[in-house]
């Protein structure tokens, strides 16, 4: 069996008569973890949203199994497809009727919603919470027992949006550690979107990243939208923190520098490029023969330096360095 049974092919989306998705064709393997990543409005929850069958595309297919779901046949593929939003919706009731909800639409018997709901709860790290007040809980317990009442009815793609996004820094680890363990031990598809791309690469088998409603094929790194604006012959890019000198080809909407093409010193360089930025060391991570750094110089910029250059200058957190990059180096979208 293809092992990537879950697809999109052709997939047109609009708004208003207005494009918000164009995505030829895009797959997921059985178990694996996907992050999409991207800015606001480019489409990650709209996109969701229809792998979730909740929305119907203005055109295109959504196949699973090799067979393409159909309104005739989407009743029964939403109990293997769900989806769990950002802020989660639990019933004034108890966290076992909750839990239990799903199975309840099944007409499951009451001790066998019972044992899976005792089951679901203890995979959550919920065990003992049967009997309280769903509504009493905080937003990360609660979103562990919306998961609880999804895992309830054993769902093959599990979609999240934003799951960790108003969670304390205890429940994202709780929940980061869920999704991780639903794709090894239950060959779970996971697929969430996120703003946070420490998350993405630490859990994601594949990244994502959308712009414009798009895939694109390049690390969610360094992704900024704002405006252009006109200056004589020049143009700039305006994020709302710093202004970003680019190619003049029209209107842009959003940039894009790949973290490979800045330049680290700790003095301006005697450069032609036009972009230089002075910024804080925030961060400091190894990768391979490489070193990733998080330099807050308005924008928090992503650097890709490697480990000899890093250890030349002697750069450590907190830091203050300048950061140069060409215009040549920033894609306009």
């Amino acid at each position: 069996m293809d092992k990537r049974y879950f697809k999109i092919e052709h997939l047109i989306h609009l708004y208003n008569h207005t494009e918000v998705l164009n995505i030829p064709s895009l797959s997921f393997d059985k178990g694996k973890i996907y992050a999409l990543v991207g800015p606001n409005g480019a489409g990650k929850t709209t996109l969701m949203l229809i792998l979730s069958l909740l929305f119907k595309p203005t055109s295109g297919r959504v196949i699973y199994r090799g067979n393409e779901i159909m309104m005739e046949n989407s009743k029964d593929m939403r109990g293997r497809i769900t989806m769990l939003f950002q802020d989660a919706v639990l019933f004034n009731t108890t966290v076992q009727d909750n839990v239990e909800y799903g199975l309840k639409i099944k007409k499951k018997k009451s001790g066998e919603r019972k044992k899976k709901a005792e089951e679901c709860l203890d995979m959550v790290g919920l065990k003992g919470f049967a009997e309280r007040r769903a509504r009493e809980l905080s937003s990360g317990e609660a979103q562990r027992v919306a998961i609880a009442r999804a895992l309830a009815i054993r769902p093959e793609i599990f979609l999240l949006d934003e799951p960790t996004a108003n969670v304390d820094e205890l429940n994202t680890k709780i929940l980061e550690e869920i999704i991780q363990t639903l794709s090894k031990d239950q060959e779970t598809t996971i697929i969430f979107s996120t703003h946070n791309h420490n998350q993405a690469f630490r859990l994601a088998d594949e990244i994502i990243t959308l712009m414009e409603g798009k895939v694109v094929p390049f690390t969610p790194e360094n992704i900024f939208r704002g405006k252009s604006l006109r200056d004589g012959e020049d143009t700039w890019f305006d994020t709302g923190k710093i202004k970003v000198f680019i190619p003049s080809k029209g209107e842009a909407k959003a940039i894009y520098i790949d973290p490979r093409d800045i330049l680290v010193s700790l003095t301006p360089l005697s450069s032609s490029a036009r972009n230089c930025f002075e910024g804080n060391i925030e961060g400091v991570r190894a990768n391979g023969d490489s070193v990733r750094l998080l330099v807050d110089a308005g924008e928090h910029l992503r650097v890709l330096i490697t480990k000899k250059s890093f250890f030349e200058l002697g750069l450590n957190i907190g830091m203050r360095v300048y950061l140069t990059f060409k215009s040549s180096a920033v894609q306009v979208f």
